[in-house]
C-alpha cells in the first residue's frame, strides 16, 4: 500500500466526520425553525381569538355607556323641565307690586 491510499483514505474519512458533525447542527437548526413555526402558529391563534373577545368587550362598553349617559341626560333634561316649570309658575303666583299713587 502506498502512501496514494492512505492519503485518499484520510481524505474521505475526513470528509465523512466532517459531513456528520456539520449535520448535527443542521439538523438541530431545522427542528428549531420547525418548533418556532409551530410556536408563532398556536401564539397567533390565540392571539386572534383574545381579539376577538376584546372588540366584544369594547362593544358592549360602548353600548352600555350610552345607555348609561342616556339615562342621565334624560334625568338632567327632566329636571330643568321641572325647574324652569316651578319658576313660571312662582312668577304668576307672585302679586303685583303696588302701584305707588300718581300726584
Amino acid at each position: 500500500m502506498s502512501l496514494e491510499f492512505w492519503r485518499n483514505l484520510s481524505v474521505v474519512w475526513i470528509s465523512i466526520f466532517f459531513f456528520l458533525i456539520c449535520l448535527v447542527p443542521l439538523a438541530f437548526a431545522f427542528l428549531a425553525v420547525q418548533g418556532m413555526r409551530e410556536v408563532l402558529g398556536g401564539a397567533q391563534s390565540g392571539l386572534e381569538s383574545l381579539q376577538d373577545a376584546s372588540s366584544k368587550a369594547r362593544a358592549k362598553t360602548e353600548e352600555t355607556a350610552a345607555q348609561v349617559t342616556s339615562a342621565v341626560i334624560q334625568g338632567q333634561s327632566k329636571a330643568e323641565r321641572s325647574q324652569a316649570t316651578l319658576k313660571q309658575l312662582l312668577r304668576r303666583a307672585q302679586p303685583a307690586p303696588p302701584s305707588s299713587p300718581k300726584k
